[in-house]
């Protein structure tokens, strides 16, 4: 028996759905099937994250999930990450930098961030977050 996402992971994407959430997701794709989703933002937008963040300048803020166990770690996701920034996030904020802020403990995504040509920026607290972000920077 599956166990169902909780409602408050729900309601994020609801509030996207419906235009109340900055947050712009895409469906990910590998060889034409649904393979994981995107997510871009302005930092900026979310004041309390831009607070914690101190980045001194404008940036957007983007993640990516590959949900399918078969295709991570295969080298998808800095090339998938790459093209999303240059064709759709990058142009639609009309803003040359990102950051990325996957876990200090995640490993295999800071390589994989760094692959995509994203450098180490700093360690960071989130309010909300169990373990500091390892924040990473990139300008196109």
């Amino acid at each position: 028996m599956k166990t169902p996402y909780p409602d408050a992971e729900l309601d994020d994407y609801r509030e996207a759905i419906h235009g109340r959430d900055p947050t712009y997701r895409h469906v990910a794709a590998i060889d034409g099937r649904p393979a994981g989703l995107f997510q871009h933002y302005r930092i900026a937008d979310s004041p309390e994250y831009a607070e914690a963040l101190a980045l001194g300048e404008d940036a957007i803020g983007v993640d990516l999930f590959i949900g399918e166990a078969g295709l991570i770690g295969r080298g998808h996701g800095p090339v998938m990450l790459r093209q999303f920034l240059r064709d759709v996030a990058f142009p639609f904020h009309g803003i040359d930098v990102c950051v990325i802020g996957p876990s200090v403990n995640n490993t295999p995504a800071i390589r994989a961030y760094e692959k995509a040509g994203f450098r180490p920026l700093k360690k960071v607290l989130v309010p909300g977050e169990p373990e500091p972000e390892f924040l990473m920077r990139l300008r196109f």
